[in-house]
């Protein structure tokens, strides 16, 4: 395999039949990242050719927008309400802090999944004794004729 020459190495001489694979030799090594100013740049874009949906005279300046929030006026200003879970964020040192926290993990999926079978076996249970309440309640018990003083 042939080594290719170092184009920030200065070449021995200029000659004026330049041969083209040191031409693209000397440019690989430019060529190879792009940069911002280089006139073959092109980043394609987005054009919007929407109509557009502002409002003339719809802005609010900032001492108009601190005096409707101290006297209680909304604004139309999408907020954002934080997100807290009872489940404290592990600081995670180095892998076998790691490798304890995801064993733990793990213990944790195997307790719940093996709660949530039981809740779901007593669920069950439940609802089969109703069932069962309910079909004896709709059965209609077997018709025993009165006894007679003459059978006893």
């Amino acid at each position: 395999m042939k080594k290719l020459k170092d184009s920030t190495k200065n070449t021995p001489s200029k000659k004026a039949n330049v041969n083209t694979t040191e031409v693209v030799v000397q440019n690989w090594n430019t060529d190879r990242i792009r940069k911002q100013f280089q006139d073959p740049y092109y980043m394609p874009g987005e054009t919007n050719n929407s109509p557009s949906l502002t409002v003339p005279d719809q802005t609010l300046g900032i001492k108009e927008l601190l005096l409707n929030h101290t006297r209680g006026i909304s604004s139309n200003v999408k907020m954002y309400e934080g997100q807290y879970f009872d489940t404290e964020i592990p600081i995670i040192d180095d892998l076998t802090d790691l490798d304890a926290f995801r064993e733990d993990i793990k213990a944790r999926e195997i307790a719940l999944k093996a709660k949530i079978k039981a809740d779901d076996e007593l669920n069950r249970k439940k609802r089969q004794e109703l069932l069962d309440k309910e079909n004896n309640v709709l059965e209609t018990p077997k018709y025993n004729p009165p006894i007679t003083e003459t059978e006893k």
